[in-house]
């Protein structure tokens, strides 16, 4: 069977939204990505004890399927589960609901475990995973990679130079900068006039303090293909799914 679910209350506040007043995609990240370290918390294996032992976790690729962008002062309940993992990956599911119960969104993540000093992925650490109580599989997940969606009509570029504040507690960008940083290569008029459906984000390359990353975008009416590129090399991709605003 998976392992043990957890579970949050989050109230949805201003400055977790953007303009339209729905929650903005970085924040949704942020705040899956609490109640994953919350439970880890709760579970006797937090980050710092990670970091204690030279380890960090660190995510390869989201899968987020958005029904309903939640908005300013809603209740959501956040479950994660971690549901699998083999010698090198594991596998964790989020759901969200709003307070009728019903599913908002839910995403699909890939982690991997790092040694902090070498920078490099190292096989699992059973201290680390069994209380999780994830289901030990000998597969590693096939998921679809991003990719541009038919002939090309737009193009656009931002450039960003990485501050301290985008480092986290693993030395490297926080995985959410990228997803702000993507989202902001697309210009405001259509960011207040569509919805985000779907979100598939790959991690590659890591990015440092002080580098300048470059944000460019492709999109093909309703879909957008995103890449991150830091010294010539791609550190991140992504490809979106929008649909036009539907009032509440």
């Amino acid at each position: 069977m998976p392992g043990k679910k957890y579970s949050e209350q989050h109230r949805v506040v201003y400055y977790d939204t953007d303009l339209t007043g729905r929650l903005n995609v970085g924040k949704l990240g942020d705040i899956l990505m609490l109640v994953s370290n919350d439970q880890s918390n709760d579970l006797g294996v937090s980050l710092q004890n990670m970091k204690k032992a030279g380890l960090g976790w660190v995510v390869t690729q989201h899968v987020l399927t958005v029904d309903r962008m939640p908005r300013v002062g809603e209740e959501l309940t956040i479950t994660t589960q971690a549901t699998s993992y083999n010698r090198y990956f594991c596998y964790r599911d989020f759901f969200v609901q709003d307070q009728s119960g019903k599913q908002v969104a839910k995403m699909h993540s890939v982690f991997v475990m790092m040694d902090l000093k070498q920078r490099k992925m190292v096989r699992l650490v059973d201290e680390f995973i069994n209380p999780y109580s994830a289901d030990y599989t000998t597969k590693i997940e096939r998921l679809t990679q991003p990719q541009m969606q038919g002939e090309v009509t737009e193009h656009n570029e931002r450039t960003y130079r990485v501050r301290y504040t985008d480092i986290d507690i693993n030395r490297h960008v926080n995985n959410i900068h990228y997803i702000d940083w993507m989202v902001d290569a697309l210009d405001k008029d259509f960011l207040s006039q569509h919805d985000l459906v779907s979100l598939n984000i790959v991690y590659k390359k890591e990015v440092a303090y002080g580098d300048t990353v470059h944000s460019q975008v492709a999109k093909n009416g309703l879909v957008t293909y995103h890449e991150i590129i830091n010294d010539d090399a791609i550190s991140c991709v992504a490809e979106c799914h929008w649909q036009p605003v539907k009032e509440d």
